[in-house]
């Protein structure tokens, strides 16, 4: 009896013993893997874990497993994961959370099926990863009757995950539905749903919860100015903005940011895209990549080309996203060869265009008259580097080869196109008849072109000058009076002037322009001023 005590206590001695040791080596072992950001590191601290006996302790493993889900190696960490005999829900969330990162995001989502199957109840940390898994909509509906039956219906942490997905589905309805019955609600639950509301189209809707939130944060107004921005909403954009702005107490993220400069660049408000500018240097915000990008845009689209330059030599590390709007900026203003030049660089730098590079490209050439140019960056951008032609490449060399007088050739293209040519294409090659003097050509492709855009009124003037240069004038007629019964009228024209940051827009006889007294009051000013100048 006593001799049974003595070996159990020296065994169990023996057992602590060992714990402690290990225990020992494993703070300067954690230590190091929290530092790991590589993933060859991880590997070799995982094989020297496994070689000194540490790999049998939970807590070492469990770390390990973060560290792969976090450099994005999801085979190695699932090899690991399936190795483990009874993982733990740190364990079964961890490789949720890996997953739900990934483009393999439903693999998270089969994981934690089996975690059901294995009889593990899911704590609230694990379900905003299994909802972001959730690819479609029934898998959703599935997870979320989950959320109920283990009581996690009242989690913010939860139900933030559910309206974000919600919405990013396209049910935005639902995502409402959730968020009205969400007592405690953070600002992912009110981003979420603005957000949504903003992908559909529903700025409306978007803007009145908005307007509801009891303090706003700069991702809510992140949120709302990035949804005006994405559907070409600008001065609703640039008007939100300026709201912002002038109540500012705070730092502007840097998501605002870029959003306002698209705005800016869009309607050309120059000095606004300055103070943004001066704003990111004021603060010392380093111009990165994102940041760095939208300047070279803003500015290029204002026609600076040389702060545009000035911008683009600062970015460190810059990407194709960044070379190309380089490109598109310069062939805008007319910088063909040195479009060309930078292509060449970036190139040079062994890295691969896109579609948009090529855009600015074909652009550059189409201004500089570059046709044998443009004709083999063309054919390149598909057999070289993969790019199928969209319409706006076609649209690119179709202006091409028109303004350069090969008007037959344009034709040719336009009629071979794999795509459905719009209206602004067979615009291109109108316009590049009239200019060569091809008035066959332009009556086919006027003729044409009123079917495509039927409710535009530049095509009829287009057909109309077509039949005037032949001399017919009985097809000038018929244009006229085919106008007439499909009440096709002119588009009121317009500008935009920029006064004090703001855009101000004037449509030719509005009546409708909240300040048209003052305008009216001005303009009687200014003509009476000209009459006393004679």
């Amino acid at each position: 009896m006593k001799g049974g005590i003595i070996r159990k206590t020296a065994a169990l001695s023996s057992e602590q013993h060992l714990h402690q040791v290990s225990s020992s080596c494993s703070l300067p072992f954690l230590s190091i893997l929290e530092k790991c950001s590589v993933l060859k590191d991880v590997k070799k601290i995982h094989a020297h874990a496994v070689t000194c006996g540490l790999s049998h302790f939970t807590y070492i493993t469990s770390r390990i497993l973060a560290r792969y889900t976090d450099t994005g190696d999801m085979d190695d960490a699932y090899e690991l994961f399936d190795s483990i005999t009874s993982p733990t829900i740190f364990n079964w969330n961890t490789i949720i959370r890996g997953f739900s990162k990934t483009t393999e995001a439903e693999r998270g989502l089969l994981v934690f099926i089996k975690m059901r199957r294995s009889a593990i109840e899911p704590n609230m940390h694990a379900f905003p990863f299994v909802v972001k898994s959730c690819g479609a909509i029934l898998s959703l509906f599935q997870v979320h009757a989950q959320v109920f039956v283990f009581g996690f219906n009242l989690d913010v942490y939860v139900t933030s995950s559910l309206i974000r997905r919600y919405s990013n589905l396209g049910e935005v309805e639902l995502a409402h539905k959730v968020f009205d019955e969400c007592t405690m609600r953070n600002v992912v639950c009110w981003t979420s749903l603005i957000s949504g509301y903003c992908s559909r189209g529903l700025f409306d809707r978007a803007r009145q919860v908005f307007n509801e939130m009891p303090e706003k944060t700069d991702a809510s107004w992140s949120a709302m100015v990035s949804g005006y921005v994405q559907n070409k909403r600008y001065e609703e954009a640039m008007e939100l903005f300026l709201e912002l702005k002038a109540s500012l107490s705070g730092n502007l993220n840097r998501s605002l940011l870029v959003s306002a400069l698209s705005a800016c660049s869009a309607l050309g408000v120059f000095e606004e895209g300055r103070w943004i500018h001066s704003y990111i240097d004021g603060k010392g915000l380093e111009h990165g990549l994102e940041l760095g990008t939208a300047l070279v845009d803003f500015y290029a689209k204002c026609g600076f080309i040389e702060l545009a330059m000035k911008v683009f030599d600062k970015i460190h590390g810059k990407d194709v996203t960044a070379w190309s709007a380089m490109i598109v900026g310069l062939a805008m203003n007319g910088h063909s060869r040195f479009a060309v030049q930078i292509f060449s660089e970036m190139l040079r730098r062994k890295l691969k265009p896109n579609a948009i590079t090529f855009i600015g490209l074909l652009t550059a050439c189409n201004h500089g008259g570059l046709v044998d140019e443009g004709t083999t960056y063309f054919k390149v951008m598909d057999l070289v580097y993969g790019i199928p032609p969209s319409i706006e490449h076609y649209g690119c060399m179709v202006d091409l080869l028109s303004r350069a007088g090969k008007t037959k050739e344009a034709e040719q293209m336009v009629l071979s196109m794999p795509i459905e040519p719009d209206g602004a294409i067979w615009g291109s090659l109108l316009h590049g008849c009239f200019v060569h003097g091809d008035n066959e050509l332009a009556e086919r492709v006027g003729s044409h072109i009123i079917k495509v855009e039927p409710e535009h009124y530049g095509r009829y003037v287009g057909l109309a000058n077509a039949y005037a240069a032949m001399g017919r004038w009985e097809g000038v007629a018929k244009v006229r009076r085919v106008m007439k019964e499909r009440g096709v009228i002119a588009t009121a024209g317009w500008s935009l002037v920029e006064v004090s940051g703001t855009a101000h827009r004037f449509l030719a006889n509005d009546m409708t322009h909240p300040m048209l007294p003052e305008i009216y009051e001005m303009l009687s000013d200014l003509t009476s001023d000209m009459v006393l100048n004679l």
